[in-house]
């Protein structure tokens, strides 16, 4: 048995700690992805990813017992353009519209991580500046239809 939890279902952040050898159990959190509208977009995924983690703590106390104690990892990404959050797209015809938002502009990609267990916890965000070239509509197409790029 592990002694880290993923709260998490991304098939990324499970690649990304298997790539780093840790040993982790899943446990997916049911925490809604609000935030205060006048939050500091910054602070958004630290925020989110808190929520996750907090509500995966409880999940354990309430329903897995035996995970107790154990370093629960959670995290949250978010896109802002020109200080907006653009959220996930929600279908092909969505995630075309947003890839020809972001299309020649430069993006920011925000994610934030909250570690925690039973004594202590952790966070921390890293951004990180994206910049696309001007893309065709037929490139996006391509994308979207090859990628599906929802998550």
């Amino acid at each position: 048995m592990s002694g880290y939890i993923l709260a998490s279902q991304s098939p990324r952040r499970k690649q990304l700690l298997a790539w780093a050898d840790i040993d982790f159990d899943v446990i997916i959190s049911a925490a809604e992805e609000d935030f205060p509208a006048d939050m500091d977009v910054q602070e958004v995924p630290v925020y989110i990813a808190q929520k996750k983690a907090i509500a995966v703590q409880q999940k354990i106390k309430d329903e897995f017992p035996i995970h107790q104690g154990k370093w629960i990892i959670a995290a949250d990404t978010i896109v802002v353009l020109e200080n907006e959050i653009i959220g996930k797209p929600t279908d092909r015809a969505d995630a075309i519209s947003i890839l020809q938002k972001l299309s020649g502009k430069t993006h920011r990609v925000i994610t934030g991580v909250y570690i925690v267990n039973d004594l202590e916890s952790h966070y921390f965000s890293e951004t990180t500046l994206v910049h696309f070239h001007p893309l065709t509509l037929s490139q996006i197409e391509y994308y979207v239809d090859q990628y599906q790029p929802y998550d």
